[in-house]
């Protein structure tokens, strides 16, 4: 499509917009260097802002949280793919908008005498027509619905984990309920107990852009030459509630040029050409595209089952239409050879990855820098080994506890065959090196055991991984 057109298409879209008014949200255009249409609520602001070259951003701000919904930038082609990513901004901003006031999870061993409490809370703060919605889990399941709560209560027999549980969920407020109270399902009293905490939260101000936008690329410390410009994409699934498409432009001399991000809830491939699209837009001479991502890769295709993608050519989609070199990774091999280049003291390295909870995740791994994909790229799909198969094992992946008993299983694997001199983990659950030691100590002795560190910035490790991958696939 040619510049004219777009511009066209532009128009179009604006105008179609403004009609798009709903007693939802008030719709209004504000005027201002970026030319933006608003769209806000009680709970959050949505902007579609206009740029050079026809370039689009859509955006849903939660602005209880301050964090981004919903993030993305695309070049205007076709009014049809405008106005469908249009109505997914607006779904996720309507989503936000019925969400009550304030959702509180309480949590108890089995969530049996949480569940009582939670009704008896839910019937008084209806006849007292106050907008809160009580819910009860047991400890098994905290973790992977926490982070979708406003306020989590721990019943006094888990009062134990109450600091490991203000770490894994730091974007939650995480309160005991008085043992006096919880014995007696005093309603009133608990109600009491929350209502300072949810006043500061709902006068919380803005701090600022999501942090998630503004980070820090990590250097190359290894001995690696880049001679390629690089488009590098990084897909990562966060917490298992929305899909983070992370993105970055390098130079030859490794150097940013373009730094970008997509926030979007539901997967979907094509996605990559509004990335694309982008970032040609400004920077037409990329050498090569990288991409890392989960699932299996092979020969260029990617199986991600659990996300309903089976044997996808991702490389030949991208590079039949964009005519430029493709180079598609894991994304845990992406991660280990991002920490490898960023340091220069350890050649092999294994790294264990575990994307979002419940999940079984994968290794990378590096052996005298080189990675380790084995035949079909199999290597470290740790989903194959034997006791995957045993369903109650596998559930323990979705508390601390069974994390750090599963993942030790792992890195005693790791060790006993690749031997590696340092093993890195990213895990939401586990916040100390200290207890996998302990564990790993009851398989394999102490002297034989390497160091062991956590990460979590998975991004940056995954860009530059992707970087140096291309970079090595093209000498």
């Amino acid at each position: 499509m040619n510049e004219t057109s777009r511009k066209e298409q532009l128009k179009l879209f604006q105008d179609w917009i403004m009609t798009r008014t709903s007693p939802e949200y008030q719709l209004y255009r504000e005027e201002n260097e970026t030319d933006t249409i608003v769209l806000e609520t009680d709970y959050c602001r949505g902007e579609v802002s206009f740029y050079p070259k026809e370039i689009i951003q859509l955006s849903v701000l939660n602005t209880r949280t301050d964090r981004h919904e919903f993030f993305l930038h695309f070049q205007i082609h076709t009014l049809e793919h405008a106005c469908n990513l249009f109505e997914e901004m607006r779904e996720a901003m309507i989503e936000l908008a019925n969400k009550p006031t304030a959702r509180i999870l309480l949590c108890c061993t089995s969530g049996l005498t949480t569940g009582f409490f939670a009704a008896k809370l839910n019937e008084s703060v209806q006849l007292l027509s106050l907008d809160y919605d009580f819910h009860a889990v047991p400890y098994r399941e905290l973790f992977q619905v926490g982070g979708q709560y406003d306020i989590v209560l721990l019943a006094p027999q888990i009062f134990y984990a109450y600091e490991d549980i203000k770490k894994i969920l730091p974007d939650q407020v995480v309160l005991k309920i008085p043992t006096k109270i919880f014995a007696a399902y005093d309603v009133g009293k608990l109600l009491q107990e929350i209502s300072p905490h949810l006043e500061r939260k709902n006068q919380k101000k803005a701090l600022g852009e999501d942090v998630r936008l503004k980070p820090q690329p990590l250097l190359l410390k290894q001995d690696i030459h880049v001679d390629v410009s690089t488009l590098a994409i990084a897909l990562i699934d966060e917490k298992g509630r929305q899909y983070h498409y992370a993105y970055r432009v390098y130079d030859k001399a490794n150097h940013v040029l373009y730094d970008g991000n997509m926030f979007k809830r539901h997967l979907a491939l094509t996605d990559l050409y509004d990335i694309c699209d982008t970032v040609f837009a400004h920077l037409p001479d990329i050498d090569v595209i990288g991409l890392a991502m989960p699932g299996i890769i092979d020969e260029g295709r990617v199986t991600l089952l659990g996300r309903g993608i089976d044997n996808v050519d991702v490389v030949g989609m991208l590079a039949e239409k964009y005519h430029k070199k493709v180079i598609l990774e894991n994304d845990a091999n992406s991660i280990a050879i991002g920490y490898y280049a960023s340091q220069d003291r350890y050649s092999s390295i294994s790294l264990l990855f575990q994307p979002s909870i419940g999940s079984s995740g994968g290794v990378g791994s590096i052996h005298n820098g080189q990675i380790i994909t084995g035949l079909h790229h199999v290597a470290g799909e740790v989903q194959y080994l034997p006791f995957y198969r045993n369903s109650e094992l596998a559930a323990l992946w979705k508390t601390p506890e069974g994390s750090v008993q599963l993942a030790t299983q792992i890195m005693a694997t790791l060790i006993s065959i690749l031997g590696p001199e340092l093993i890195v983990l990213s895990s939401q659950l586990i916040i100390h090196a200290d207890s996998l030691i302990k564990k790993l100590e009851e398989y394999i002795p102490r002297a034989y055991i390497p160091e062991v560190v956590l990460i979590t910035n998975v991004r940056e490790y995954m860009l530059l991984g992707m970087v140096v991958t291309c970079a090595m696939s093209l000498e």
